[in-house]
Formats: structure tokens, sequence, C-alpha cells
């Protein structure tokens, strides 16, 4: 055996053992379906558009940029247009990545619409509630009652006025267990639809994070107006506002913790109720 018939030999020997051939043999289908015959796919175009918001709540003359998500999620390949039903309620903008900036320029409700310009179908709708002004804080025209008081009693450094005091640095501290749940009561019946929730200063884990909103007259009877699930604040301190659908008037709001982060306590520093200003 010569040198050369040699090393092959040893070649074919070291690919047998590391069982090479049947790689060697893959990555030649690999090679051949990279060639001419190889398979064309259809390039991926929405099947359906949806916008993420329930409810969306502007004060006449601001901006907001609203999104849509497109299915599959992929930057759209159609072209959409954006469209309020009542113009006079707000300017829309519809951006080259099909967002839309959205003006808001009179007062009242409609529907913000986004449809595909080549086929109808593909469209969706979120409701707009566009304002002419702030809303107006009226938790100071109710009574604060809560069903687990701190250890302390409502006097305490962090008994329960501390939660609607207007001292985003003061907080409310009790034991949680369920049912957990806070109501304010007004002299005369008020229609609410906006509120918002301060984190105290630490222990996320006594945060809310699901909860519940309900209406009543006659403080037995309740309507469920808002539910929450899964809800964060990241930040000590930090305030969110949340907003819901109602037009009836309550006497009575109870806020429902279901559930917090996992501590044995909850705590927040700030609960506020707001009415929308009259045009």
């Amino acid at each position: 055996m010569n040198k050369i018939q040699d090393i092959n030999f040893n070649i074919m020997r070291i690919m047998k053992l590391l069982n090479i051939k049947p790689l060697l043999f893959a990555l030649g289908l690999l090679l051949l379906g990279a060639c001419d015959g190889r398979r064309e796919f259809p390039s991926l175009t929405e099947t359906g558009v949806t916008i993420d918001q329930d409810i969306i709540l502007l004060i006449s003359g601001e901006t907001l940029d609203v999104n849509a998500r497109f299915i599959p999620d992929i930057f759209p390949a159609r072209d959409y247009t954006w469209e309020v039903d009542d113009p006079s309620v707000a300017d829309v903008i519809t951006n080259e990545d099909q967002s839309v900036s959205l003006t808001a320029t009179g007062s009242g409700e409609t529907l913000l619409r986004i449809t595909s310009l080549d086929d109808d179908a593909l469209t969706a709708s979120v409701r707009l509630q566009v304002i002419s002004s702030a809303p107006i804080d009226i938790t100071d025209q109710a009574t604060l009652t809560v069903n687990r008081e701190n250890n302390g009693g409502p006097d305490a450094g962090e008994g329960s006025p501390k939660l609607v005091d207007g001292d985003t640095s003061t907080k409310y501290l009790s034991g949680y267990l369920t049912p957990f749940y806070l109501t304010l009561e007004f002299d005369s019946p008020r229609v609410i639809n906006i509120y918002r929730f301060t984190s105290a200063n630490d222990a996320a884990s006594r945060d809310p994070r699901d909860w519940q909103i309900s209406g009543s007259n006659d403080g037995e009877n309740w309507e469920v107006l808002d539910e929450r699930t899964n809800e964060f604040f990241n930040d000590r301190a930090m305030t969110r506002e949340f907003y819901f659908d109602n037009n009836t008037a309550y006497t009575h709001y109870r806020l429902d913790i279901i559930s917090n982060n996992g501590a044995s306590l909850f705590q927040m520093a700030e609960w506020g109720v707001f009415e929308f200003p009259e045009d």
C-alpha cells in the first residue's frame, strides 16, 4: 500500500469511528435543499388587527400616540388608516409605522377605528372619551371606612385616614386577610369614572395586585364597575390612574383588594376618586 492509499485508508477509518458519514449525508441534503429546487414560502401578511386598550381617555388639547397590534405579530405589510366617528372630538394622523397620533380637540365620546386600505374586514376600534378639562378630585367629600384597621387604630401613624389625606409620603398599613375592602361614602350620589392609587414607601409585596371597584346606593347591594388583575407598581410613591366606564351615580364606592403581592400586610399611600367636569 503506497503512502496516498495509506492516508485515504486512515481517513476512512476515522470517519467510520466518528460516524461522520451520516453527518456528511445530512449536510448534502441540506445543500440540495438550498439549490434552485428549494421551496418558496409566501410572504407573511396580516390576517387580523387589534387595539389593546378598552377605553382611551383624553383631556381636550392632549395628544396621544396609539399603536395597533397586528396578527401575525410582524411589521404591517398592509397600509392602514385611522379615523374617528366624530371628527369634532379629535384629529387623527396615521403614521408611517401604522400607529396614530391622536389629538383631542373637543369633548364627548366617539370611536377610534383602524382599517386596512385593501381589506375593510381587517378593522378594530376603541372607545374614545374626551373631557374639556382635568377630572375633579372629590375624595375629600367622602367618608372612608375599612374592614381591617391598622393595629394602632385609625389615629395611628399608619391608620386608614392616611389613605385619603392627600399626602403621598404617608400611608395606610394593615394586616392583610381576605375579605379586605375599603369604602368611600358620599352624602349624595356621585358619578365616578377615574381613580388613582399611589404605592407606599417600601415592600412592594404589600401592594395591591388584583382588585374590584363596586358601586352601591344602600351599602348592601353592589354593582362591580371595574376589575383589574396582575397590576404592578414599578416604583415606590408611584401614582397610577385607572379609567372605567360608568354613567350611574352612587353614594358608596367600595374597593375590594382580591390579592396583594404575597405579603401578610397591605399598604397604600393614596386612593383618590374623580368625576368628570361639566361641559
